[in-house]
């Protein structure tokens, strides 16, 4: 039987569009190695709105946590994440590179991390993922939500529209949002896959938010979710142009901010 946990859920989405949420960027990464189990944690103990997580394919096909394509940067280790098999990652030390309190810190597999957010927030789950052609990547990760309960709670985005077309594809219901910044090239800086796809809500990176992209979303009964806004001055005029979710490496400094800036007016 399941607990009240599972039951939860359900209901958390709806606040998308009805209040202004704060989301953790890869958890809490000021205060802890990004994408991992630790800084997740660190995310509920906040009582965080929600968070916005990275999950990519290994080469022996788990689905694992982690943002950049390769290693090097992150753990103590090298190599592609994509060439790298499951239980090669895991004796990566993914803290060492941040604070010595965090040594030992493992690369998380997706559902690890799901099972620590479950039933507490809102997860945006980014895939990253440049392929055209389907390698059963999204199907994987459409399962697994569906397996754990948690179509309700999770939102799920990307930068490439096939991507997020496989998972529309899929018919599981999912909410799904389409990820550009202006560094890409025009068709997808200014998101024309959204012309095509169903999708629920765009995810600008925050110089692109303007009233005519926010009208174009409202037209289209789209939410807005921006990134990665760590000035408070800046969330709150986002707010007010209409975004629904602002993403932030420092989400209990700016939600302490915007609370002090209530009480003042």
């Amino acid at each position: 039987m399941r607990s009240s946990a599972w039951r939860l859920p359900l209901s958390l989405l709806k606040r998308v569009g009805r209040d202004h949420l704060i989301f953790g960027h890869r958890g809490v990464p000021h205060e802890a190695p990004e994408n991992t189990v630790a800084s997740f944690r660190r995310a509920v103990e906040l009582g965080l709105d929600g968070v916005e997580l990275d999950v990519q394919q290994c080469k022996s096909g788990e689905l694992v946590v982690f943002h950049d394509d390769e290693v090097d940067k992150l753990t103590d280790g090298s190599g592609n994440v994509a060439e790298l098999a499951f239980d090669e990652l895991r004796k990566l030390d993914a803290g060492v590179r941040f604070k010595e309190k965090f040594r030992g810190e493992r690369i998380p597999s997706l559902d690890e991390v799901l099972e620590v957010l479950r039933g507490t927030m809102i997860i945006n789950i980014e895939l990253k993922s440049e392929s055209i052609r389907d390698n059963g990547f999204e199907e994987k990760v459409v399962t697994l939500i569906g397996n754990m309960g948690l179509q309700s709670t999770v939102i799920l985005s990307s930068f490439n529209p096939f991507s997020v077309g496989r998972v529309i594809g899929a018919r599981a219901g999912l909410t799904t949002g389409l990820l550009f910044a202006e560094d890409q090239s025009v068709y997808l800086r200014q998101a024309w896959g959204s012309y095509l796809l169903k999708i629920n809500g765009l995810h600008p990176r925050y110089p692109l938010v303007t009233e005519k992209l926010m009208r174009r979303a409202r037209k289209r009964n789209w939410f807005v979710s921006t990134w990665t806004v760590d000035d408070a001055h800046a969330a709150e005029r986002l707010f007010e142009a209409g975004v629904d979710i602002v993403i932030t490496n420092h989400p209990e400094r700016l939600c302490r901010a915007l609370e002090t800036e209530k009480e003042n007016l």
